[in-house]
């Protein structure tokens, strides 16, 4: 059997034969990544909020976020990005849910801070459709596979 390992490696055929990542490695994986961004968040929370009671804010919504007229929507939103900054889409068949990521040492500190200030936090998870548009139906059941992305929402003020 050794012989046939060896063999094969040395003509490049086994990597024929590797097994694909595994359902709870990929899981795994994406949770250090969303981790990772969460943690990243943290440090500009408190300067986006005081800077959403003001009306400053840049929400997409909120054209007149950058006039001084603006007014509070009472909300910041976070969506979870990846390093080159576009929204870090999850395949459906991967086991991260909202719950696997309220259990990650990022989102617990982040909630506890939140909490602290007297400010309300939800996790959101939002399925899109092939296009990369938010499917606010129901997933088309003849869809193979759909995307989600995972939306941080702070509030209370």
């Amino acid at each position: 059997m050794l012989l046939l390992q060896k063999l094969l490696e040395k003509t490049g055929l086994s990597l024929l034969f590797t097994s694909p990542v595994d359902d709870e490695e990929l899981r795994q994986q994406t949770l250090v990544k969303i981790n990772h961004i969460i943690s990243s968040l943290g440090t500009n929370i408190d300067t986006d909020i005081e800077s959403e009671k003001l009306g400053f804010y840049p929400h997409p919504e909120n054209e007149r976020a950058l006039n001084e007229n603006a007014d509070s929507l009472g909300y910041v939103r976070y969506i979870l990005c990846d390093e080159d900054g576009k929204r870090l889409e999850i395949p459906q068949l991967n086991l991260v849910s909202c719950n696997c990521i309220k259990m990650t040492e990022a989102y617990r500190l982040l909630k506890s801070h939140i909490n602290n200030a007297g400010y309300d936090i939800e996790l959101k998870e939002i399925a899109i459709d092939s296009q990369g548009i938010e499917a606010y139906q129901d997933i088309d059941e003849h869809l193979d596979e759909y995307m989600r992305y995972f939306v941080i929402h702070i509030s209370g003020w």
